[in-house]
């Protein structure tokens, strides 16, 4: 593994996506892409020297309930760090479920309040989130309070056209 690897690694050994933020003047990040942003992708930007990867938007709910969907949705190995898994959820159970089966494996989880995808709208995720902020923070909120090591817990927004 190159440099980057370690030195990325070893700023988020305590779990901390901060430290990177606070000791590099530049922070380059791949944010999530839809079927993309897989391992074997994270891996070849890593080779670019890129700090901080995420997954594709996984689905929480069949995150938790299926094998399969953990299996297909979620790979990582040592070299894949620091990382962060980006889930679909609108339910504290789906949300705190799925993060608790990836802590382990990754520096932090991140709610997409972004997809705005028809499907997605339909379910009540992505950008649908955004009408329910009181939800967004109960998600969040739960997720901090029962993750117990450092972990990052973020949200990327959609912006609606009212909001200036």
């Amino acid at each position: 593994p190159n440099h980057t690897f370690q030195n990325n690694k070893k700023m988020c050994e305590k779990g901390d996506i901060l430290n990177l933020f606070e000791q590099k003047p530049l922070v380059t990040v791949c944010a999530p892409m839809v079927r993309y942003s897989k391992l074997q992708f994270r891996t070849l930007v890593r080779e670019y020297n890129c700090d901080l990867c995420y997954t594709p938007m996984i689905m929480a709910d069949s995150f938790c309930r299926s094998g399969k969907a953990r299996d297909n949705e979620f790979t990582t190995n040592l070299e894949d760090a620091p990382v962060i898994a980006q889930f679909a959820a609108n339910t504290v159970q789906d949300f705190v479920g799925a993060a608790h089966m990836v802590s382990p494996y990754c520096n932090g989880v991140d709610l997409n309040c972004g997809c705005p995808q028809t499907w997605a709208k339909q379910l009540g995720i992505g950008c649908a989130m955004l009408n329910h902020p009181e939800v967004i923070s109960d998600l969040v909120r739960q997720c901090r309070n029962q993750i117990l090591k450092p972990f990052t817990v973020s949200v990327k927004l959609g912006v609606l056209k009212d909001d200036r």
